[in-house]
């Protein structure tokens, strides 16, 4: 009886309902097995006699139940093959396992092999989500344009900016010589194809070349030396095509059979909040999904003028990232690491206009010297190094879909090694070590309809060193709004992200809904973290890098020294207010237009009383934004049209 129950159990669980099955003459309606007899018959496993009759009186013998669970075998071989499978339960195969060894012998008598069906089941599963895949794959590479092995499209952008300094003299204020007049006038023009190759449905080459490709927005500081984007020697001269390679990269989908896509070549990578990276890159990446996270590895591509061992004009000197990013209960997150070895940044001019010109003998921006293969003086950079962590989150607050948070932050370490020998043993120069913070926090109020506004605060501390990499220009393109970009509007001076400055923003969005209309006003107060911070590069920027060299001489103060115009404008007090208003009209479909208007005030002092230079003298104090640095208030103006093709 036991046997009976457990056959007939596996009956039940695996056979379903079988629809006009004939019935057997000797099985009334109201048998309390009829339901599983039929599912046998329907399935072929038990056929009945010739007569039409089931005879369920007669006794089961241990053969006839190995003779049933041989046709179930087969019924489930069958439904494997057939990419029937998920109709299987684990508890069926259970049940059928315990019919395998209870009959084993029989059925090696019959020839029937027995496996592990569960196993083998686990296996057919894990193929058929393959071929799942698969097919996804080649919806995805048909909707992409299938067959058409080549797709060309592209973007076009026409832009004019004018420039005007608020104190408008045609020399500098204090008796330097300008180049030009301060009223600059520069339209530039970008001629766009990008090219998309299909290789196949999990391979796919893209490459973006610029035929006219535009140059900066930061025109201040004197007459811009591009002066036009359709000849740089007046009405009718020529300006030869650029053909500069923005993207040129192939994606790899689902390389090895554990999965996974690789990206070789350019391409425009945005990390986390746009603080570190955010720019056209050269990188080999790595994306796979682990559970929940998704799991990025990356090797950015640099190639610059290395340390003093190096005998050549450039040198390779990669940075490698490990990304983590991942979605809980709607908030996005993300943890990224970055390290590289001989980043050589004063050598790249990053810290400009910082160390413009260094106190001798302190030489950290002689990429000439610093790449030299005779032995170094000392006092002079030997090799450099940093890594980052950056981490964030954003999403909603509270259960008010209104409102969201933007949380993101980086901590930085850079070392950078002076060269030191046995003269200068006894008072050695000081190797800088960097420990900085940069953050960026924002509350966005949004109304879903027309109305939107955001608070935000960003800043840097005194040992930050900005950014890997940015591109502070992407709004054209829709890019996500970085910190940094209207802080660029107009000048250079934030290129690289902050430097122990400070950004309290507000803004204010409206587009009308069903409209193609969109204003944004914004306001941004800037101002230092520190007056006159004394780290480690500061030191050797001002010439106080040995152990036991004065900072402030007797008699002296900090005032106009590198400790107290350690900022990223380069004065006394660097204090701002800038304003911006943008318009976007979206003409037609592919085609937008946006004008703006930026306002860049500076309210602090270039130079403060009574010191200058590293001598007690009775200079006055000098308003910011006149010129003394090249730190002018200006006025721009700007409007452009891009259209995509």
């Amino acid at each position: 009886m036991k046997l009976k129950s457990l056959a007939l159990s596996a009956a039940l669980l695996m056979a379903p309902a079988i629809s006009g099955a004939s019935q057997f003459s000797d099985v009334p309606l109201s048998h309390w097995a009829y339901d599983a007899i039929h599912q046998l018959a329907g399935k072929g496993i038990l056929r009945g006699y010739p007569d039409g009759t089931f005879k369920g009186n007669k006794a089961l013998t241990r053969f006839d139940l190995s003779m049933a669970t041989a046709k179930m075998l087969a019924n489930v071989e069958q439904m494997l093959e057939s990419g029937a499978g998920n109709l299987v339960t684990k508890t069926d195969l259970q049940t059928l396992e315990k019919l395998t060894v209870e009959f084993a012998d029989e059925l090696a008598l019959l020839g029937v092999k027995v496996t592990n069906i569960e196993d083998d089941m686990v296996q057919t599963k894990e193929d058929v989500a393959m071929l799942k895949r698969d097919v996804e794959g080649i919806k995805d590479y048909m909707a992409r344009g299938g067959m058409e092995k080549v797709k060309l499209s592209g973007d076009t952008l026409v832009r004019h900016t004018s420039i005007t300094h608020k104190n408008d003299w045609a020399a500098g204020a204090f008796g330097g010589a300008r180049a030009g007049n301060s009223d600059n006038a520069l339209t530039e023009s970008l001629i766009g194809l990008n090219f998309t190759s299909h290789i196949d449905e999990n391979i796919t080459g893209t490459c973006y070349v610029a035929l006219l490709d535009y140059h900066v927005t930061g025109v201040n500081a004197g007459q811009s030396p591009f002066q036009s984007a359709f000849g740089a020697g007046g009405i009718g001269a020529r300006k030869f095509a650029d053909m500069t390679v923005y993207i040129a990269n192939l994606e790899v989908k689902d390389m090895f059979r554990f999965g996974g896509d690789f990206n070789f070549g350019r391409n425009l990578y945005f990390q986390g909040h746009g603080l570190l990276i955010d720019n056209y890159l050269d990188v080999i990446r790595y994306t796979k999904p682990v559970g929940k996270i998704n799991v990025t590895a990356q090797h950015f591509y640099d190639r610059h003028v290395g340390n003093y061992k190096d005998n050549a004009a450039v040198d390779f000197r990669g940075a490698w990232n490990l990304q983590l990013d991942t979605n809980y209960k709607k908030h996005d997150m993300y943890l990224g690491f970055y390290t590289q070895d001989e980043v050589n940044l004063l050598a790249q001019g990053r810290m400009a206009p910082l160390f413009a010109a260094p106190t001798a003998p302190f030489m950290l921006t002689a990429g000439a010297v610093a790449n030299s293969v005779t032995p170094l003086a000392a006092g002079v950079q030997s090799s450099d190094n940093r890594w980052d962590i950056e981490f964030g989150s954003k999403g909603p607050i509270g259960k008010n879909s209104h409102w969201e948070y933007d949380l993101s932050f980086v901590y930085t370490d850079y070392q950078l090694d002076v060269v030191n020998d046995a003269t200068t043993a006894a008072n050695p120069w000081i190797s800088p070590e960097m420990n900085g913070w940069m953050g960026h926090a924002a509350v966005r109020w949004d109304s879903k309809k027309e109305w939107a506004a955001k608070l935000a605060y960003s800043f840097a501390d005194d040992e930050s060193i900005g950014a890997v990499s940015t591109f502070n220009d992407m709004r054209y393109q829709s890019m996500p709004e970085t910190p940094f970009e209207d802080l660029n509007k107009g000048n250079n001076w934030f290129d690289n992200g902050l430097i122990n400055m400070y950004d309290l923003k507000l803004q204010v969005e409206y587009k009308p809904e069903n409209s193609k209309h969109y204003f944004r006003l914004a306001g941004d107060f800037i101002d230092e973290m520190q007056d006159a911070p004394v780290n480690d590069l500061s030191r050797h920027s001002a010439g106080h890098g040995r152990t036991n060299a004065a900072i402030i001489p007797a008699g002296g103060s900090k005032n106009n020294t590198a400790h107290d115009s350690w900022n990223n404008v380069g004065i006394a007090d660097p204090k701002a207010t800038m304003v911006t208003f943008e318009y976007r009209y979206q003409l037609t479909e592919n085609t937008r237009i946006r004008v703006g208007y930026t306002t860049f005030d500076l309210t602090g002092d270039a130079q403060k009383a009574g010191w200058t230079a590293g001598a007690v003298t009775a200079t006055p104090e000098i308003s910011a934004g006149r010129g003394l640095n090249d730190d002018y208030d200006y006025n721009m103006f700007w409007t452009e049209i891009y259209s995509l093709f």
